[in-house]
């Protein structure tokens, strides 16, 4: 694996990465916005809530394959602002029967005031933590887990967490990771720990829940999961972070992020599950992409383009 881009990566300033030690009242404004960010859709009998942690910018400093001529070029083709453009953070709840199951769970307090909104549009949904059943991680990087843990505790104090065996292994070998990289594994470290009696690991592509199949997407992290929803005609793979910069990967794919940990496998996969929703006509939502995150895949030249997901008025 590509350890030094990763490990170079996690210090980088332009990510606005810091450790504040918060409590949920000061991260979260202490209530629910009148309007949350969440949407809701249907996945055949299952209902999927986007919800929306907040954004971060990603400029073409942390990415590798492209210049800054060539990442302006494409955010203003896309009429996106380079200077400003928001990378969205996005987590996606399944209720199914009787389960509420999160795939990821926003930052926390871990990487600035920009993030961190999660639990208010949770509670903006109408969902207490005390109800999720499951977590599900699709990997276990801060923007993804850091707000599964609150002070020290589980912040979803029911809910069992499902993660990658090797993703769960990755982040507790300490050889992986050298003094600037120790915030990113603390957090990682301390959400294992948090949910340690309620840890479910899986391997390759499992069943986790009924219609829930996970789909390893290696690269960005060893571990790193889609997950494919399937319930009657209609489908839906959360792929996470197979895109960070939308209107630059999209167009030139072998684009990587230093955060990846192997950034040849990370445009590998890339390549392949693009071309996968492309030629299936598969809907995915994206944990980077444009709140609420959900869009159909097109070809387009060299690349490809997305295609703004259908409303779902009858959610």
């Amino acid at each position: 694996m590509h350890r030094r881009d990763f490990l170079a990566a996690t210090a980088a300033a332009s990510l606005g990465l810091g450790l504040p030690r918060v409590t949920f009242a000061a991260a979260h404004g202490g209530g629910a916005p009148a309007i949350p960010a969440a949407r809701k859709f249907r996945v055949g009998e299952m209902t999927v809530t986007a919800l929306n942690d907040g954004f971060l910018h990603i400029g073409p400093e942390a990415l590798s394959g492209i210049d800054a001529a060539g990442y302006d070029e494409l955010m203003r083709a896309a009429f996106r602002d380079p200077e400003t453009y928001p990378s969205a953070v996005n987590a996606f709840l399944i209720e199914s029967g009787d389960l509420k199951i999160m795939v990821d769970a926003g930052t926390g307090g871990a990487m600035g005031d920009t993030l961190g909104k999660l639990p208010m549009n949770l509670a903006g949904a109408g969902i207490d933590p005390a109800q999720i059943t499951h977590l599900v991680a699709t990997h276990l990087h801060p923007d993804h887990v850091g707000g599964a843990v609150l002070e020290g505790s589980a912040l979803f104090p029911n809910a069992e967490l499902v993660v990658s065996e090797t993703e769960r292994g990755f982040w507790m070998d300490d050889s992986n990771f050298d003094d600037a990289s120790q915030g990113f594994k603390q957090i990682a470290q301390g959400v294992l720990s948090a949910y340690g009696d309620r840890l479910s690991p899986f391997s390759g592509e499992t069943e986790i829940a009924p219609g829930i199949t996970s789909m390893p997407l290696p690269g960005h992290t060893p571990g790193h999961s889609g997950f494919m929803l399937t319930s009657g005609d209609d489908a839906l793979l959360i792929w996470a972070d197979i895109v960070h910069v939308p209107p630059v990967q999209f167009a030139r794919p072998p684009v990587t992020i230093g955060f990846d940990v192997d950034p040849a496998q990370a445009a590998e996969t890339r390549a392949r599950i693009l071309d996968r929703a492309a030629a299936d006509r598969l809907m995915v939502a994206g944990s980077h992409m444009t709140f609420p995150g959900l869009a159909n895949i097109t070809p387009d030249g060299d690349g490809f383009r997305a295609v703004e997901a259908n409303y779902d008025y009858q959610a």
